[in-house]
């Protein structure tokens, strides 16, 4: 996120009507990544599990956003707290906030910057959920994202995003969440993959997706809405804005054409959509944290490196035997910390000093900046260790105490979770067997995706 006030002051500039109006558009972009997540995943999903992978995401985002209301926003943007690790309560429940300014976005209200932001705690438990869809129980579930947002993402995005945070005084150049939302979501969902250990089917049948349909236009959905996850992330209407918006387009049509040929000439498959999908969505993730960076041409750079590392990296986390359902580690952990990398490549002064203050902006290896990547380097570690350590606390935890155990039993598994967790299905009038008797043989090869 790119700061408008780098005082670490409360900001005393006057509201600006084009800023406003651009950060409400971008809180709503944001929010229609939500439903095309939701989509996205129900595609990639059995059947039997389509249904509560739709709600998951959902009933994860309405967790959090009461989350962020009641503190969760004060403890990770407040910007009168002076420590390195953690905001404070002064703004809980959100009192206060509509006629003060945040110092990290000086021209909107407080109220508005609030919102914005919590369309990003919103939306991240609902990425690692998909290493899990058909083995995580519902109210669990809930209770999981409720904690793991309150201890692993609120410090995080402080350290990162605060004008006193240790990862902002370190200079780690995250634009708009290529650690904080993407890779704290990889890792969480690679620990419970681990953790809640593989589906009782695991390696007896091969897993394919149900409804290419509902993936084609959850990536559509996902891919309008990061014009503001990534555009709106300069919290003003200005030139970052429209270089971060624009990278992000370039990232997400290189990255598809690059997955969609890799699949054509490795895996001898033809034009499919959802490889072309898959690529869309892991270049979008590598863009994130360089999108206000970097010159928006070298999305293309971007696009197509990220696409061979995750390409790589699902192969990689296969051979392992791990049940990461719709591979969120291999998406979202590697595609994030590759962007992180890569920013620490390709920044320049040239992007990096648009609509900031004078003197706090950093670059890359391009403007001969050598110490940028080992600092990237720093950031992407500090995330995963927090991340991993706090996520292993929180699962042995739940699971000790009755009732709120993550994993479903293996009877609950086997009819699937739409019937045992919801008591609803997604298509009614069909039977699961019709929908599911095209399934290719053990041997053959398939195509998911993850997240965004």
């Amino acid at each position: 996120m790119a700061l408008t006030n780098t005082t670490g002051t409360a900001a005393t500039l006057p509201l600006d009507s084009g800023d406003i109006s651009w950060i409400l558009i971008s809180s709503a972009l944001v929010f229609v990544q939500i439903p095309g997540l939701a989509l996205f995943y129900s595609g990639l999903s059995e059947a039997k599990n389509s249904l509560v992978a739709l709600l998951s995401v959902l009933l994860a985002f309405c967790v959090v956003f009461l989350q962020w209301v009641l503190f969760g926003y004060s403890l990770a943007l407040s910007d009168t707290s002076t420590s390195k690790f953690i905001g404070n309560f002064d703004f809980g429940a959100c009192l206060n906030i509509l006629t003060t300014q945040n110092a990290i976005a000086s021209t909107i209200p407080a109220a508005l910057l609030a919102m914005y932001q919590g369309m990003f705690a919103g939306i991240t438990p609902g990425l690692f959920l998909g290493a899990v869809i058909g083995r995580i129980r519902l109210l669990p579930m809930m209770f999981f994202v409720f904690l793991w947002t309150t201890i692993v993402y609120d410090p995080i995005t402080y350290w990162s995003w605060s004008t006193h945070g240790w990862l902002h005084t370190l200079n780690v150049m995250d634009y708009a969440g290529g650690s904080v939302v993407h890779l704290s979501a990889g890792v969480t969902g690679l620990v419970l993959a681990l953790m809640l250990g593989n589906r009782s089917d695991y390696g007896e049948k091969a897993y394919e997706a149900h409804n290419p349909t509902f993936v084609y236009i959850g990536t559509i959905l996902m891919w309008f809405g990061w014009m503001g996850f990534n555009g709106g992330s300069s919290v003003a209407a200005n030139v970052r804005g429209v270089g971060a918006a624009f990278a992000t387009n370039i990232a997400a049509a290189a990255g598809g054409l690059s997955y969609m040929a890799l699949e054509q000439i490795i895996n001898k498959k033809r034009f499919s959509a959802i490889a072309f999908c898959n690529g869309v969505v892991v270049a979008l993730v590598a863009i994130t944290p360089g999108s206000g960076f970097v010159q928006p041409s070298v999305g293309i750079i971007f696009g197509s490196l990220t696409a061979v590392a995750c390409f790589v990296s699902v192969k990689l986390v296969h051979s392992f035997k791990i049940d990461d359902g719709l591979e969120v580690a291999a998406s979202h952990g590697v595609g994030g910390a590759f962007g992180m990398v890569l920013t620490g490549i390709f920044a320049q002064y040239e992007v990096t000093t648009l609509n900031v203050s004078a003197g706090s902006a950093t670059a890359g290896w391009l403007d001969q900046v050598w110490i940028q990547v080992p600092v990237q380097f720093a950031g992407i570690a500090s995330v995963v260790v927090w991340t991993v350590a706090w996520t292993v606390l929180i699962v042995l935890g739940m699971n000790a105490v009755p009732g709120l155990r993550l994993r479903c039993s293996v009877e609950e598994e086997a009819v699937g979770l739409d019937a045992s967790e919801i008591g609803e299905h997604s298509y009614p009038y069909i039977s699961l067997p019709d929908l599911e008797r095209q399934k290719p043989a053990m041997g053959e090869s398939k195509i998911t995706v993850a997240g965004i």
